[in-house]
């Protein structure tokens, strides 16, 4: 199995089951390298002799940093539940791991080889420049751990080889996406899934990519599986292909799936809707757009309509549905797509439908014989970016050039005016998002009011008014004495405290002298503690609230002098 790296992505292209069919390898095609790093599972084997061999010398350090790698992803796919790679007894010096830096040309970054047929031993073979990366030794080491299981003598069978030790790369990386990390490479399902060119290079019965030509670009397929069955559910596969012995791959699979008490067809048919708006649990698959073969425009003005699409076994291939006539000044209406699917005999199909819209899943369409059908909520409006998709999954393991007839027809409610009301553009986020609970965040309190709070002698009530960022508690206290706790909610805020009776006593005694009120927020957590507010607090005394009354009552006399004072005209 060899990566290669092209057009500055690393990409892939699989050889070495074509060396099964004779001799076992004894040794890696090019054992020149004279000096060896070993750790516990490997033994790195390198050449630090710059002038004879320039092309792939290598520093102690970098070897140390091939084996740092291959022991992270030792440990990370035997804790997904896959056995370690079979020793390989002496090959190499020891039972351990061979991993051999050479140059390997072409672009490529690595090769695994097994020994022979069968469950087997094997080697990797890294290139000293584009080899170095996690998700590379990764997935030579996967290969490692399948050829343990069973290597394959046909060479068609490395669609399986391939897809699965991609799938096991992204995985070990935690499907990054970070600077430095393999980019993401899902390929066209109009490809079949068991697609594999028998020429060992330079084929093109599948794709003229490399990638997608020998099976790299399926590894979605199996990101699905292992979200549906558990992230082991590769290494059944493995040990189906090994009971049948020379059986094929995509029959190892089917028997694989039969144990879980499904069919390799309805299980392609259901990805099939998944892929539809990538329905998946990893980030970076989620949302993309599907491939689309042709589009069918579903305005006013237009009549029934009806298409042939050809698709190939175990492929699918996707019509995409635009609203309207293109002509946005029109008025538009509620409408109802109409969708029927004439299905080819043997193809086992189940086409689905989605509407790219937030909150929309795709949904599988009826299935009455051999005619699939759908009646989708629709209208006439033009949209700017909204459409909608139907896959047709050709779900059998030997019906190609099937065609499906696909007819549309459109039923306009001319006494229901639509509109269209695309999503807002996207956010742009160009830093790492990191989530945050808003239960772990304490509010931001501001507090409405004079600096110094008055109360009267008979006052036994505190009342505050506070603004409030989030959800949370506020603890209310004067000095050292706790009025109480309450809870916060986002915006304005009417608080009341009663003050203890022993607290009121002591603020009476010291009529006029400021306390201090101190309100503390919390976060609902009930341990991330905000910032306080704080404010003074005073009470007045009984005399100074007596003279306040009696300055508020005009005297009589005064009122009667007034009344007597003649009003003066404004010239």
């Amino acid at each position: 199995m060899r990566f290669l790296r092209r057009l500055g992505l690393l990409a892939a292209v699989a050889v070495g089951f074509a060396v099964l069919a004779g001799p076992a390898l004894a040794t890696p095609p090019d054992p020149d390298t004279t000096h060896t790093l070993g750790t516990t599972h490997f033994l790195v084997h390198y050449s630090t002799d710059s002038i004879a061999d320039s092309s792939f010398a290598i520093t102690a350090s970098e070897a140390g940093d091939f084996a740092s790698l291959a022991e992270r992803a030792y440990a990370a796919e035997t804790a997904a539940g896959y056995p370690p790679p079979l020793a390989d007894g002496s090959n190499g010096g020891d039972s351990r791991i061979d991993i051999y830096i050479q140059t390997l040309g072409q672009g490529e970054a690595g090769e695994a080889d097994p020994y022979n047929a069968g469950p087997s031993a094997g080697y990797i073979l890294l290139d000293s420049q584009f080899g170095l990366s996690y998700h590379v030794v990764a997935h030579e080491l996967f290969h490692l751990i399948q050829f343990g299981i069973w290597a394959s003598a046909d060479i068609t069978d490395a669609w399986l080889y391939e897809a699965t030790a991609e799938w096991m790369g992204y995985h070990a990386d935690a499907y990054s996406t970070e600077d430095g990390a393999e980019p993401f490479d899902v390929g066209d399902n109009e490809l079949s899934l068991d697609c594999r060119d028998p020429n060992p290079i330079g084929g093109i019965q599948c794709a003229d990519d490399v990638y997608d030509d020998n099976g790299y670009s399926r590894w979605p397929f199996f990101e699905y599986l292992t979200e549906r069955y558990g992230v082991s559910f590769v290494k059944n596969i493995f040990q189906q292909l090994a009971i049948t012995g020379d059986g094929t791959a995509t029959t190892a699979l089917a028997n694989a799936l039969a144990a879980q008490g499904t069919t390799l067809a309805d299980t392609y048919d259901a990805w099939a809707a998944v892929e539809l708006n990538g329905n998946y649990t990893v980030p970076a698959l989620q949302g993309l757009p599907p491939q689309v073969y042709a589009t069918i425009q579903t305005g006013s003005k237009a009549a029934t309509a009806s298409m042939d699409v050809p698709v190939n076994h175990l492929a699918t291939r996707v019509v995409e549905f635009d609203r309207g006539d293109g002509d946005a000044s029109e008025a538009c209406y509620a409408a109802t797509l109409n969708l029927s699917v004439a299905l080819p005999a043997g193809t086992q199909s189940k086409p689905a439908f989605y509407w790219n819209v937030k909150g929309n899943a795709p949904v599988q369409l009826t299935v009455n014989g051999s005619t699939a059908t759908a009646s989708i909520p629709w209208d006439t409006c033009t949209w700017a970016s909204n459409a909608g998709y139907l896959a047709l999954p050709n779900a059998s393991t030997n019906v190609d050039a099937a065609d499906f007839v696909v007819t549309t027809s459109l039923t306009v409610d001319t006494s229901t005016p639509a509109s269209s009301t695309p999503p807002p553009a996207p956010a742009v986020v160009t830093t790492p998002v990191v989530p945050v609970s808003n239960a772990d965040v304490a509010p931001t309190l501001e507090l409405f009011g004079p600096e110094v709070i008055q109360l009267t002698p008979s006052d036994t009530t505190l009342r505050v008014i506070v603004m409030s960022n989030a959800q949370g508690t506020v603890q209310a206290k004067i000095g050292s004495t706790v009025l109480g706790t309450v809870a916060l909610r986002p915006g304005g805020n009417d608080l009341h405290f009663t003050i203890p009776s022993a607290l009121l006593v002591s603020l009476r005694r010291a009529a006029d002298a400021a306390s201090v009120l101190t309100l503390t927020p919390t976060a609902l957590n009930g341990t991330t503690v905000g910032q306080s507010v704080t404010r003074s607090v005073t009470i007045s005394s009984a005399t100074a609230a007596a003279k306040v009354k009696t300055k508020a009552k005009p005297k009589a006399k005064k009122a009667a002098t007034l009344a007597k004072k003649k009003p003066v005209r404004r010239k």
